[in-house]
C-alpha cells in the first residue's frame, strides 16, 4: 500500500486534477525496467493521451541519465531488431506508447543510485507546448511491471 499511495499521486498529479497545467492522463503507471547487467541500458514504458497540439515528440530526457533516446522495435521473420526513432509525430487525441517490443526509450548512462523500487523523473519534449514531465516507478531487470 504504501508503494501505491506515491504512484496513485503521481497520477493524480499528470492528469491534472488539483494541478493546472498538466495535460495528460495516464493509462499504465508508466516505468523504467533496470538492465540485467552494469553499463547496460536500462528501458523505459509508457502511454499517455495527447491533448492538444503538440506537433511531435522530439526528445525525452531525464536527469539522472547520460542520454535517453527513443528506439522502435522490429520483426522480419525470426530476425529482430530496433532502430532510434528521431521524432514522433502525434495528433490531438492519440495515444503515445512505448511498449515492450515495440517503441521504447533506452537510458543510457544511469545513476548507478537508481534502485528497484525508487523512482526516476523522465521529461517528454514536444514541438510545441511546455514539457511533460513524469516520475516513473523503477523495477529489477526480472521484476514485474507495476
Amino acid at each position: 500500500m504504501k508503494r501505491l499511495v506515491p504512484i496513485a499521486a503521481a497520477l493524480l498529479a499528470l492528469c491534472g486534477c488539483g494541478n493546472s497545467g498538466r495535460d495528460a492522463d495516464i493509462i499504465a503507471p508508466p516505468y523504467v525496467r533496470l538492465a540485467a547487467g552494469p553499463g547496460r541500458p536500462a528501458a523505459a514504458y509508457l502511454a499517455v493521451p495527447i491533448r492538444g497540439d503538440r506537433g511531435a515528440l522530439i526528445s525525452v530526457t531525464a536527469p539522472r541519465a547520460a542520454r535517453v533516446e527513443m528506439h522502435e522495435s522490429m520483426h522480419a521473420g525470426t530476425m529482430a531488431s530496433m532502430r532510434p526513432i528521431a521524432r514522433i509525430p502525434l495528433r490531438d487525441g492519440e495515444m503515445l506508447a512505448f511498449s515492450p517490443g515495440g517503441r521504447h526509450l533506452m537510458l543510457f548512462g544511469l545513476d548507478p543510485a537508481v534502485r528497484p523500487g525508487g523512482q526516476l523523473r523522465l521529461v517528454l519534449n514536444f514541438e510545441q507546448g511546455p514539457p511533460l514531465p513524469l516520475d516513473v516507478a523503477v523495477i529489477a531487470a526480472g521484476g514485474d511491471a507495476p
